[in-house]
């Protein structure tokens, strides 16, 4: 693999993979993902990882599980519940320590219910816990963990996994299944409450910009 994306962020990234999404089959996309991911530097390519989720491939946990480490960005754990990571793997992770627990925390927060601060593709792809524990057993897997690691980070994914316990634990059919987020990325216009999501994230990001504006135009 080339060494041309190698310093690309995922929007950098965007318009050629969504070339590769629409070209080659989940595998085709996975590998030439991966490549690129293996040729950037840990801090790049952590917050890049989101796009794995995208490729609509189980098999890209197995690459998650593999190659996770620091530093540990929240988007390893979105791919993971958007890529339907079930429970067995995620108390695995737990218990595995350093960047999987983190990885494995982040997981199970983005596993809540769609929430406004997520991002318009989450909130329509709405993924669900699967072979979700018992909420005694969630309690105390997450507490061992703060047990054992009470670092600020934990104490806080920790404190935003118990609030979220319902939701997290909430079952049923997610929004998008995993073999259809390749067309999620591509056009998400057609799924299941995607205009009035994605009218509403352009909504509050027409927002920002006209308050970054008249704040630029005060300090000028």
């Amino acid at each position: 693999m080339s060494d041309e994306y190698q310093f690309s962020d995922s929007r950098a990234l965007s318009e050629p993979f969504a070339q590769q999404l629409s070209q080659q089959p989940p595998d085709g996309a996975l590998t030439w993902l991966t490549a690129i991911l293996a040729t950037q530097a840990p801090a790049l390519r952590s917050p890049n990882a989101i796009l794995l989720a995208y490729t609509g491939n189980p098999d890209a946990i197995a690459w998650i599980d593999a190659n996770v480490g620091s530093p540990v960005a929240g988007q390893w754990g979105v791919a993971a519940a958007l890529l339907g990571t079930p429970w067995p793997r995620i108390l695995e992770w737990l218990r595995r320590g350093g960047p999987h627990r983190l990885m494995a925390l982040d997981t199970l927060y983005a596993y809540r219910m769609p929430a406004a601060n997520m991002s318009p593709l989450e909130r329509i792809a709405a993924p669900v816990l699967s072979q979700a524990p018992p909420h005694a057993e969630l309690e105390q897997a997450i507490g061992t963990c703060l047990a054992e690691a009470p670092t600020p980070r934990i104490q806080a994914s920790v404190s935003a996994i118990t609030s979220h316990a319902g939701d997290i634990l909430r079952g049923g059919p997610r929004g998008v299944a995993v073999a259809d987020l390749p067309r999620l990325y591509l056009d998400p216009e057609p799924f299941k409450d995607a205009p009035a999501i994605l009218a509403q994230h352009e909504t509050v990001v027409s927002s920002m910009r006209e308050n970054l504006r008249n704040l630029l135009k005060e300090i000028v």
